[in-house]
């Protein structure tokens, strides 16, 4: 039986961060691939000067694709932390839908651009807006949530994803070689 986990690893919060950084280029240089998909929707070329941001754009989305599979993938096999012992339901059960949310928008988002784009589908390009929309809201839910827990209930809960586990092998690797 394996033991339950107290906090998160080095890779899955490492992982949350890199995905935190990657969600957060997409709704800030989102606009060279708006342009790229409005001079397609009218057949035209689009512009070149926003062919880099295009392209990154698809490529930090497949990336996100990637890594929300692998935490997703370590989240079945290592596990998460328990609520605080003394949380109510109701903030359990919201904080377990958001977490949901956030994790099927990862993997939502990524596939409606790339059908979008590859597949000149322009429903998935209205999808895609409208999970982009869905998406921001989830995050300011899961902020929010994380900072009323630190705040006004005074848990653990947002410095686990700022510390690893104490029981995590590359922190216990990483205490020593200080």
């Amino acid at each position: 039986m394996q033991k339950p986990v107290t906090g998160y690893s080095s890779l899955q919060i490492g992982l949350h961060w890199a995905v935190v950084v990657l969600v957060a280029f997409q709704y800030v240089a989102h606009s060279g691939m708006e342009a790229a998909w409005r001079a397609l929707r009218r057949n035209e070329v689009p512009p070149t000067d926003t062919a880099a941001l295009t392209y990154l754009h698809i490529g930090a989305g497949i990336l996100v694709l990637l890594l929300a599979l692998t935490r997703i993938g370590l989240r079945l096999t290592r596990g998460a932390p328990p609520p605080p012992a003394d949380e109510p339901r109701l903030l359990q059960l919201l904080s377990e839908v958001v977490h949901v949310a956030i994790y099927a928008l990862l993997l939502l988002l990524p596939v409606s651009g790339l059908v979008a784009w590859f597949l000149a589908v322009p429903a998935a390009g209205a999808i895609h807006v409208l999970l982009q929309n869905a998406l921001l809201a989830a995050i300011v839910l899961h902020v929010a949530g994380a900072l009323f827990q630190h705040f006004i209930r005074r848990t653990d809960i947002l410095m686990r994803m700022l510390r690893p586990d104490p029981d995590d092998p590359a922190a216990v690797s990483h205490a020593r070689s200080e």
